[in-house]
Parts: structure tokens; sequence; C-alpha cells
């Protein structure tokens, strides 16, 4: 009995040395009603970064432009969800808003001088899709 407590005391401590150690600010420890001991990582949340865009409605599918001269551009990613845009850095995030619902499997993106052209379609979609600027 001793035993068991001993290692499930020890295998807690090693999750927790691991989450503190990969940046997190903290840990959540909580116990399931069946015993098992479950060490969260808590994060800090990404501050919101200023990044300029604009979003054209095309009727039936949106168009937007994101303007990324002033970002690191190996750095920087889109996730597309069916409710809009997350623009994603190492400085913060900026997440853009539709008024309509997208369908995130339909996105096409086109890359000029740091001016970032996407394409989405209207409709209902699944999931979310990232996309990451190519070298």
């Amino acid at each position: 009995m001793e035993d068991d407590f001993e290692r499930m005391f020890l295998n807690m401590v090693n999750r927790m040395m691991q989450a503190l150690s990969s940046g997190a600010m903290g840990v959540r420890i909580s116990i399931s009603p069946d015993g098992n001991v479950f060490v969260d990582p808590i994060r800090p949340r990404k501050r919101r970064i200023y990044v300029p865009f604009e979003v054209v409605d095309l009727g039936d599918s949106y168009l937007v432009t994101i303007d990324i001269r002033q970002l690191p551009k190996r750095a920087t990613s889109f996730r597309v969800t069916p409710t809009g845009i997350n623009v994603e850095t190492p400085k913060g995030e900026r997440f853009i808003w539709f008024d309509e619902e997208v369908n995130p499997e339909s996105v096409v993106m086109e890359e000029r001088n740091g001016i970032v052209e996407l394409t989405i379609k209207k409709g209902k979609g699944k999931g979310e899709k990232l996309i990451r600027i190519p070298d």
C-alpha cells in the first residue's frame, strides 16, 4: 500500500516538474472520482497584437487581405475555423471574425511581398485548417 502511494506521489511530482520546465506558469492538479490524478499546465494567454487586415464579402466567399510585413514571416501561421481566422505569431495572436460560417477546407492562400490573401468559401464547415507561410 505504501509503495503504491509513493509511486503515485513520485509520478505526480514528475509530471508537475515536466509541466513547469516546459514553460508553464503553474499547474492545476485534479483528482477524478475513481482516483486518477491529473496534472495540467497553466499557460499564459497570448497577448493580442495589431495586424492590419480587410475582409471583403464576395457573395459566396470572403476575401481576407492581411498585411504581415511587420511580423516574422517564418513563425506566422493562420488557423482558419468556421467562425474566423486566428493569426498566430510568437509575439501574440489576433482573431478575425466572419459574419457567416465558412468552410475551412476551402481556403486558398496567396502571398506577395508580405501581403497575404485568403479566399474562403461560405458554408458549413467542420474543424479547422492550419496554414503556414512558405519560405
